[in-house]
């Protein structure tokens, strides 16, 4: 007998089916010896497309990260992670999905998590769970944490979930214990879902600690691998540079900008040189790196210091600049 509603039996996916709730919800029948049911729910959740609204979601998410202060690392998946195994699920098996896009992600406690327990195990006394360093950046029972661990999203653009198995070759064995495994058992694959794809990485906290915690991040996942099965191969993600996010170094420029033409008069004398200290270590495209310099000058000019500027360096060097 079907275990699904009435209604809801000649459904079939579209391009907005939400994958979790697919998962939750469609079995055709869930009783545990009809394993074909199963498998087939696996598999369908593994075809369905990522909802083209999480294109939108994830770059005005991106943009959220980036007001906050928080720093992004993309960590790129080698192979499959298995994120959420043994969560409650109709399957034996689970995975973490998204709630309201049904994508897979890495929750930020599974990554705090594995830091930590690589920082315990690897990094030396001044990173065990009573060492200041460890306190400052996990945190303990009784404080926070000054580095905040936010949940890793996938980047758009590729299929992420994947069928896969687990084959036990002992089941009796492993269930009840009074049956000596044996050559001759039956295997009995067990149906899960894995993914792959590209994720957003990024925490926030003063800046030392944040590079800190990027470092021991890196190493625990190129090395000891996130959620389930990593000894077996699964979880293991290499953390790389973050693509630049569109429209970013056209709204640091313009607000740079803004800044310059904002001084009074009788500021310029004072502050202009910091905007040339800003604008010689910006690291922005040389149309960008000119529009800057234009404004610097213009305000020298503006405010009738021309004169005492060309005696400076800085200044001979954003004229040089813009020849």
């Amino acid at each position: 007998m079907s275990t699904r509603r009435t209604c809801l039996v000649s459904a079939r996916k579209t391009p907005t089916t939400n994958a979790g709730l697919w998962l939750d919800k469609f079995i055709r029948n869930q009783a545990r010896e009809d394993k074909d049911s199963r498998h087939d729910l696996v598999r369908e959740v593994s075809d369905i497309p990522v909802p083209e609204e999480y294109s939108r979601w994830f770059e005005r998410w991106r943009r959220v990260l980036q007001d906050y202060g928080a720093a992004c690392r993309v960590a790129e998946v080698l192979g499959r992670i298995a994120v959420g195994l043994g969560e409650e699920s109709v399957l034996e098996t689970s995975v973490a999905l998204h709630h309201t896009y049904g994508v897979p992600y890495i929750p930020g406690s599974a990554l705090k998590g594995l830091a930590a327990s690589f920082a315990r195990q690897y990094l030396g006394d001044d990173w065990q769970a009573n060492a200041g360093a460890y306190k400052t950046v996990f945190g303990d029972t009784d404080t926070a944490g000054y580095v905040i661990f936010f949940d890793a999203l996938p980047l758009p653009g590729s299929r992420l979930l994947y069928p896969d198995v687990i084959t036990v070759h002992h089941e009796g064995y492993y269930q009840k214990g009074d049956k000596p495994p044996a050559d001759w058992d039956s295997p009995n694959p067990v149906p899960f879902l894995s993914a792959t794809g590209k994720y957003l990485v990024a925490l926030a906290g003063p800046d030392a600690w944040v590079k800190a915690a990027f470092e021991i991040l890196q190493y625990a996942l190129l090395n000891l691998g996130v959620g389930a099965k990593t000894s077996s191969g699964y979880g293991r993600l290499r953390l790389e540079s973050v693509p630049p996010i569109t429209g970013v170094e056209d709204r640091k420029v313009d607000q740079l900008i803004n800044q310059i033409r904002a001084l009074r008069t009788s500021e310029v004398a004072g502050r202009i040189q910091a905007f040339y200290e800003q604008w010689w270590k910006l690291d922005v495209s040389p149309e960008h790196k000119r529009r800057i310099a234009e404004a610097i000058v213009a305000k020298v000019k503006e405010a009738g210091r021309e004169k005492q500027s060309l005696d400076k360096d800085w200044y001979r060097e954003l004229l040089e600049s813009l020849r």
